[in-house]
């Protein structure tokens, strides 16, 4: 309590004890594939797919992953995470970098592709005088087109304009090292021959794990989002392997945050009986796992796109346009909507499907957690369903557990305030405060379901719930229930005929 000495009015500003909770994210997706250029084992902010081709390249013939980032933007997705992989083989990964090195008066200055990758073969450089005798410039052609010009470069460190500074900054496709003397003047150097995509050998781990020599650890595929804490959607729709898949939903559930999109690996895998094989791992899948998770979800057919490098169509698979319809329906609707339906699950970027589903497909597939993409005449190719992978009825719908991630972040991580507070009936009274009124806005949205605030959700920290052992042991325990709101899955409509005096149901 203040201390007054001085007779006067004094102002205090005291807190209501309202510290609002803000909702976190729900539509970063992450991507992890094989794309022609850029960083490996890095994660990269895509906002848009034009910032994708400059980092990663435009359509690649080996992978699938720039047309899946195409779909996800289409489809109504604002931002993404994007992981090139390749084959790793100790700390190295196969995709060497090509490089040149130049000539000076002593010492050499190492040109290289900014990135691993054949694409570097296809770099040629002109080298030329700059305005004084200490500069030079560089004028980047990528497969005979000029894509940049590098202006009075300097091999001094302390100019403004060192090479070995200047090239990281500037430029998209090199880098430098060993700048000590201005480089001769070149007119149309390629770089040398060398380097590779790191596509041979490719195994599942190379899009989930991470690799040990020594004692250095390197982090690979979907590993590498460890340290991207506010992605909330992941695909691999380059996977090679079915373990992809079923290490993905391992990755998602172990971190608690996020969602897994798997889909059938082979564009062969038609026919409903081979789906649900290759969900339950049965017949040509026995022997490994199931797809069996609260935290994912598995959809097919494969789609078609179109295709800017043929003109034509292309087949991939459905895990970027539906990861975008995730993204569109949260911001318009909110996390509780599933994205399925003729309106929310509408797909406008898709040409065609693999395999046109029936209905007598569908009731085989959808009871076992598969979610079919259908064409409907008038409508055209929707999302046809919402369930998770997972055999738990209570975490059936994928749209409940997707609630559920983004409730439990927003508390978690709007309640750090209270660590460290007096464990007792003030700090109790105000997480009860500070959560209702977080519920209570989710209630109002639609997320929750009830007539009254009672029949929606409940709030409870008080001596029951934080006995004195409780406190002696540096917890508080807070009880929350909550009634989501599911999808109507099956809309019922019974219909009955009657005239005066009779009447028939059907």
């Amino acid at each position: 309590m203040p201390e007054y000495l001085s007779p006067a009015v004094y102002v205090e500003e005291l807190s209501s004890g309202i510290k609002p909770i803000q909702g976190v994210g729900t539509s970063t997706a992450g991507f992890v594939g094989l794309a022609g250029r850029g960083p490996i084992g890095e994660a990269v902010a895509v906002s848009n797919f034009a910032e994708f081709v400059r980092t990663f390249g435009s359509y690649y013939d080996e992978g699938y992953l720039a047309y899946a980032v195409k779909a996800f933007f289409d489809e109504g997705g604002t931002s993404c995470y994007v992981v090139r992989t390749c084959h790793y083989t100790g700390l190295v990964p196969d995709a060497a970098v090509a490089f040149h090195d130049f000539p000076t008066a002593a010492g050499t200055i190492r040109i290289t592709a900014s990135s691993p990758g054949e694409w570097g073969r296809n770099l040629v450089l002109t080298i030329s005088d700059g305005s004084a005798a200490d500069t030079f410039n560089i004028t980047v052609l990528l497969s005979g087109v000029e894509v940049e010009r590098l202006e009075e470069l300097s091999v001094d460190s302390a100019s403004a304009r060192y090479v070995v500074d200047v090239l990281p900054q500037e430029s998209r496709y090199l880098l430098t090292s060993g700048a000590a003397q201005r480089p001769t003047a070149v007119a149309g150097q390629a770089l040398a021959s060398g380097g590779g995509d790191g596509l041979t050998d490719l195994a599942a781990s190379d899009f989930c794990g991470e690799v040990t020599v020594g004692l250095n650890t390197v982090r690979k595929g979907l590993k590498v989002f460890d340290a991207v804490d506010d992605v909330n959607i992941l695909a691999v729709p380059d996977a090679v392997h079915r373990d992809v898949h079923v290490k993905g939903l391992a990755y998602c559930q172990g971190r608690g945050d996020c969602f897994y999109l798997a889909d059938p690996l082979e564009k062969g895998v038609e026919t409903a009986g081979e789906v649900l094989s290759y969900k339950l791992a049965l017949g040509p899948y026995a022997g490994g796992n199931a797809l069996n998770s609260t935290y994912g979800a598995l959809y097919t057919p494969w789609i078609s796109v179109f295709d800017p490098v043929t003109g034509g169509e292309r087949m991939i698979p459905p895990c970027g346009a539906v990861a975008g319809r995730y993204a569109g329906t949260d911001g318009k609707r909110g996390v509780h909507k599933a994205a399925a339906g003729t309106i929310d699950g509408r797909l406008g970027s898709v040409l065609g499907l693999e395999v046109d589903y029936t209905t007598a497909d569908q009731e085989k597939l959808n009871p076992r957690g598969i979610n079919v993409i259908r064409r409907f005449d008038g409508v055209g190719n929707v999302i046809w369903g919402a369930r998770t992978v997972s055999t738990d009825p209570e975490w059936r719908y994928l749209n409940v557990r997707r609630l559920f991630l983004f409730l439990e972040e927003s508390i978690a991580e709007a309640t750090t305030w209270a660590v460290f507070e007096p464990n007792g009936p003030e700090l109790w009274k105000s997480i009860v405060r500070n959560v209702a009124a977080f519920l209570r806005l989710q209630w109002r949205s639609g997320a929750l379901v009830g007539v009254t605030e009672e029949q929606a959700f409940y709030v409870k920290c008080d001596e029951e719930t934080n006995p004195q052992e409780v406190i002696d042991a540096g917890q508080v325990v807070t009880e929350i229930g909550v009634a989501p709101s599911k999808p109507a899955e099956f809309v019922i409509f019974r219909i009955r005929q009657f005239a005066a005096g009779s009447e028939v149901t059907e």
